[in-house]
């Protein structure tokens, strides 16, 4: 259906200011600058301030001048978009920002320069878009030539620890300070994103604009269909429904049946050729994280609390690969090779019932012959006998964060700061997050929301449309759809299972990796691949102690885990 385009006066009623408080107030300017006074204008917004996911508290506010005899705030408001902001223009206008991203990731910041020059006088440069596989070393490289081109930078959190290892990577703390609702925002951001993906050796390293998370996804007519669901349950020897995986074990009962009793001449999808009941994404560098989704559920962490063993407990690591490999009978042939590209063709052509995957698989599945066809459900889960009850976890693989040189000139800092915050405060990513030429998924509370549902059934006022980004039409078609894409999302971040974030990382994910699909590809048994991978892990370990020196490393490790049990990860 045709969509309404939302101008940016009606903006500034609903959604530009969507937490209580922050878009408002006087400041002193960043950190020891002089008292400014504001001029002599008075603004009044709308303020929507959401305390929980469900529940929204309304007030209006103004915005203005200095009253006399009231004390000034001491901190920088931010405005809503396109608002100048007079606290800032006169020290940041003029300032070139520019920005490498990986190619996936696009040049978001483009799409709002006109906004964020009007904010604070800064222009926007041309995104500088590498392949995945080469963003660490574009963003290494950059550093070492102390490189003044491109202030924000784009990392995966599974960099972190080697890009601040550095020594050439700004703190942000006093930048997240310096804004008056930063605490607010904090809030918004939900604790693994925040604890693990921006925070490393006691500071806050990065700027955070997108959110992943795997999610199981499945076709649902072949969950909903009666025929289908008589046929399971008269099937099973336990006579189980026929609904999304709770266990490992129903998971791989559905794919059973799916193979003996429907596939593959079977009709419910229109111009679909289901073939397969699943697969899954094998090949490194992130094989590793499909493999932890069923491997953390049965209480595998990284490494023990001492960092003695790797792949920890060992038996129960084991335990999941043997596991993964029962599954490989239901699955294309030649998938121990199957990546990023297999999984999504396979994935939009409709070939699978289901497969795990990132939450933006089916925002891409909004094409025939699967459209209107796709749904997301919680990870399957293990039966610990020692908990008593089915543990589930998700992994939270890549995610994109902003980092900024600290060999930047001061003002240089502030205005890259200031764009990569406000981009992804809510008042631009709830759209960013919703928007149908983007990648970047929920890392808010707020993104999960009825109001972050409702900005996926409209189109983004913000973005100015180009050649090479031109859709302006609404990714789902209406609320009660995208309401269900987000409760699937919402409910595996609930039990969202951190990537590493320590020096070494992704030498640790590419070693899992090769011994996961040497496992699927039957060159290994599961239980020699687990073993060959807990001795590279260890080995790998023994290396940084060695370049580190052993306590800091441990140090390191020790961080990462307290958070991981004040989490309830452990």
């Amino acid at each position: 259906m045709a969509e309404k385009k939302v101008s940016r006066r009606t903006l500034l009623g609903t959604i530009g200011g969507l937490v209580g408080g922050l878009v408002i107030g006087s400041a002193v300017g960043w950190f020891a600058k002089p008292v400014e006074v504001a001029p002599a204008a008075t603004v009044t917004a709308t303020v929507t301030a959401t305390k929980t996911v469900t529940e929204t508290v309304r007030e209006t506010v103004t915005v203005g001048t200095a009253v006399p005899g009231v004390p000034a705030l001491p901190k920088i408001p931010l405005l809503p978009p396109g608002v100048r902001n007079p606290w800032l223009y006169d020290e940041l206008k003029g300032t070139v920002i520019k920005s490498v991203h990986d190619a996936f990731a696009g040049r978001i910041l483009e799409w709002y320069a006109d906004l964020l020059k009007e904010e604070v006088g800064v222009e926007i440069g041309v995104t500088k878009l590498v392949d995945i596989p080469l963003l660490k070393d574009e963003g290494f490289s950059l550093l070492e030539a102390k490189s003044t081109e491109y202030p924000l930078i784009q990392i995966t959190p599974s960099f972190i620890a080697d890009f601040v290892l550095t020594g050439k990577v700004e703190p942000l703390d006093k930048y997240y300070d310096a804004f008056y609702g930063s605490d607010e925002y904090f809030q918004q951001v939900m604790p693994p994103y925040r604890e693990f993906y921006m925070k490393y050796a006691g500071h806050i390293w990065t700027i955070p604009f997108d959110g992943d998370v795997h999610l199981f996804n499945y076709l649902w007519p072949f969950y909903e269909k009666e025929e289908f669901r008589s046929a399971y349950k008269e099937w099973h020897p336990e006579r189980k429904p026929l609904t999304p995986p709770e266990t490992w074990d129903d998971y791989l009962m559905q794919c059973k049946f799916f193979k003996e009793k429907i596939l593959p001449d079977d009709k419910t999808i229109p111009g679909a050729e289901v073939l397969w009941p699943t697969m899954v994404w094998a090949v490194p560098p992130w094989g590793w994280a499909f493999y932890f989704d069923m491997a953390a559920s049965y209480g595998v962490n990284y490494f023990d609390k001492d960092m003695t063993t790797a792949l920890h407990p060992r038996n129960r690591a084991i335990e999941a690969m043997k596991k993964w490999v029962e599954f490989v009978e239901y699955m294309p042939e030649g998938v121990e090779n199957f990546g990023g590209p297999e999984t999504v063709e396979y994935w939009l052509a409709g070939r699978v019932v289901c497969q795990i995957w990132w939450i933006d698989i089916n925002e891409w599945g909004q094409v025939p012959p699967v459209k209107g066809y796709l749904r997301n459900a919680l990870m399957p889960g293990y039966p610990d006998p020692e908990k008593g009850k089915v543990v589930h976890r998700a992994m939270m693989p890549y995610n994109r964060t902003w980092i900024i040189p600290n060999y930047l000139d001061e003002k240089t800092k502030k205005a890259a700061f200031y764009v990569a915050y406000h981009v992804s405060h809510w008042h631009y990513s709830i759209w960013n997050c919703a928007d149908y030429d983007c990648g970047m998924d929920p890392y808010m509370y707020i993104h999960m929301s009825p109001i972050g549902a409702e900005a996926y059934t409209k189109s983004n006022p913000y973005k100015k449309p180009s050649p090479e980004w031109p859709h302006t039409e609404p990714l789902f078609p209406d609320f009660d759809t995208a309401m269900k894409h987000i409760e699937g999302g919402l409910a595996n971040l609930s039990v969202g299972f951190p990537q590493p974030t320590f020096p070494g990382t992704v030498e640790y994910q590419e070693s899992l990796s090769r011994e996961f699909q040497l496992a699927l590809a039957g060159s290994k048994s599961p239980e020699q691949a687990v073993n060959d991978a807990a001795a590279a892990w260890e080995d790998i370990r023994d290396k940084y102690f060695g370049l580190l020196g052993r306590e800091q490393y441990l140090a390191t490790w020790k961080e990462f885990y307290n958070k991981m049990v004040a989490l309830g990860y452990i």
